[in-house]
């Protein structure tokens, strides 16, 4: 079994601010993570909007976001496509440079309509993961509990997985850490020699 890695955002070019995109407010946005890794039976919005700095936006595969759910460039996805079949769903994001002042760039700021001149990045989308979960073999991995209850997962610092027929897909996940995106060796290698920018691969799955 290949050893297997959680992608997540590395920030390391980030100085001055938090993430390199920002989100638009809508209906139940502080549940978007919990909305878009709980699968289709929650609704979200037909298309994302964020403020961003475009010396990242553009540079960057894997963006950090205020929202804290995977996005990913168009070139990110056309790889992991072409790496084997796994099921998602993916939201089309626009992006507009955060050093405008919004006066400059909404028509209508309460249904977020932008003004003709404005310029938008279209190139990324969220991808909301739906697979069905692959199961974790207990006696082979290492993993720890929650002290305060034993029957929750705190880290998983060894990860194996039972057999998968047919193979993993690119991406998939676990029950155990559902809001966590997994790859294995040879993805995470094919990833890397394409020069994709903005990854992360931690083997100590939090």
């Amino acid at each position: 079994m290949e050893k297997i890695y959680e992608l997540r955002w590395n920030a390391d070019h980030l100085v001055d601010i938090e993430y390199d995109i920002f989100h638009m407010p809508f209906e139940n946005d502080i549940l978007t993570n919990v909305y878009l890794f709980g699968g289709k039976r929650f609704s979200l919005p037909d298309k994302f909007l964020f403020s961003g700095d475009f010396d990242s936006v553009g540079e960057f595969d894997y963006i950090t976001n205020d929202l804290r759910i995977p996005i990913l460039s168009k070139r990110m996805i056309d790889i992991l496509n072409s790496l084997g079949d796994f099921e998602h769903e993916l939201i089309p994001c626009e992006i507009f440079d955060f050093s405008i002042p919004h006066e400059k760039v909404f028509e209508d700021r309460s249904k977020w309509l932008f003004k003709p001149s404005i310029e938008l990045n279209k190139d990324y989308y969220a991808l909301r993961p739906l697979c069905d979960f692959v199961e974790m073999d207990y006696e082979k991995s290492e993993y720890e509990t929650l002290s305060r209850n034993p029957k929750k997962m705190a880290a998983i610092t060894k990860l194996v997985l039972k057999e998968v027929e047919g193979g993993l897909p690119p991406l998939f996940r676990i029950k155990e850490k559902s809001s966590s995106i997994l790859v294995t060796e040879s993805v995470k290698v094919e990833l890397e020699a394409a020069g994709l920018r903005g990854l992360l691969f931690r083997s100590r799955i939090l």
